[in-house]
């Protein structure tokens, strides 16, 4: 082979080597084609970003991250993060820098919110503090608070119940069935299913100020899944009077009235509350009697008066009296 050939060779195999090489990395870094502006952020947890992370705003890159260092403030550890960000924004007062998550693969990006559009503005932030800026969120606070249900499934069922969340939050608009049948199998074992169910709303309502993709749109479907188990669980005590007033209870009040007469097919409700009106009818008159009968009773007789006979005394001859002790004796009527 020729030297020169093989030279030639070997310099175009270099040169398409390191065309490739450059294509790799800008693929890998995607750096924004635009003028940038420098700044410096302040974070209190960082976990995830690294170097060459996006910078974006409402999704779209508009920045990188460039560095990120640890130093000491106040007696606590603080995330310096410097990061370029478009010429086309700039960071003012009312603007926020949060860590969101790009994937559940651990990729995360700077998103920052309510920037100017006005390039000259005269309240413009290059060293940004921690008032403005959202730390990262810890994906494993997620499932830490369902520690006691988890603990009930198996590992293939916690697979899925996490694979099928991931997939709905990154965008998959398919997995909003897969990840509700999750959640029923993952609330199916345990006693206290709205228990569960709040817990995943809150854990998952505190992701959606960090994630993207549908987490908004879960947090809403959890909240219309949590509405009638709060109607259910609130009107419990209605379904105990339900039980104690019955089937239980009709029945022995039906038994009541067929042994007061009240029988079906044979009690006619008419006559009997026209007798029961005809009674009290009759008890009014016999209490308006009272007085009368009252005022016709005599008063008792005083002491040694002999007792009179209930039907009168009997009638006796004149010549015939009966003595006792040589008192006279009155014979009564039998």
């Amino acid at each position: 082979m020729n030297p020169v050939s093989a030279l030639w060779r070997f310099l175009l195999a270099a040169a398409l080597a390191g065309v490739v090489f450059v294509v790799i990395v800008n693929v890998l870094r995607q750096p924004v084609a635009v003028e940038t502006r420098s700044y410096t952020a302040k974070f209190t947890d960082v976990s995830g970003l690294h170097v060459d992370s996006d910078v974006r705003v409402r999704g779209v890159r508009v920045g990188k991250v460039k560095a990120i260092s640890l130093q000491r403030e106040a007696g606590q550890s603080i995330a310096m993060v410097e990061m370029s960000l478009d010429n086309h924004y700039v960071v003012v007062p009312q603007t926020r820098l949060a860590v969101k998550y790009q994937a559940l693969t651990g990729l995360r990006y700077i998103d920052v919110s309510n920037p100017s559009n006005d390039p000259r503005a005269q309240d413009a932030i290059t060293h940004i503090p921690l008032a403005m800026t959202r730390p990262s969120f810890d994906i494993t606070t997620l499932f830490n608070g369902l520690q006691p249900a988890l603990a009930t499934l198996s590992p293939d069922e916690i697979d899925t119940f996490t694979s099928n969340v991931a997939s709905f939050l990154s965008g998959d608009g398919s997995g909003l069935a897969p990840m509700l049948e999750s959640i029923r199998t993952l609330t199916e074992f345990v006693s206290d299913r709205q228990r569960v169910v709040a817990t995943l709303m809150t854990n998952l309502a505190a992701l959606a100020d960090v994630f993207g993709g549908h987490s908004r749109d879960l947090v809403q479907v959890l909240e219309w899944v949590n509405r009638p188990i709060d109607a259910a669980i609130s009107v419990l005590d209605e379904f105990r009077k339900s039980e104690l007033y019955g089937p239980g209870f009709t029945a022995a009040a039906v038994r009541l009235l067929q042994n007061a007469g009240f029988r079906p097919g044979h009690a006619d409700i008419d006559q009997g509350f026209d007798r029961a009106i005809t009674v009290f009818d009759d008890y009014s008159d016999a209490f308006k009697r009272i007085p009368v009968l009252w005022d016709n009773v005599e008063p008792p007789p005083p002491p040694g008066t002999p007792v009179p006979c209930s039907k009168g005394p009997a009638q006796l001859p004149q010549s015939l009296d009966v003595l006792l002790n040589g008192q006279r004796v009155i014979l009564c009527s039998r």
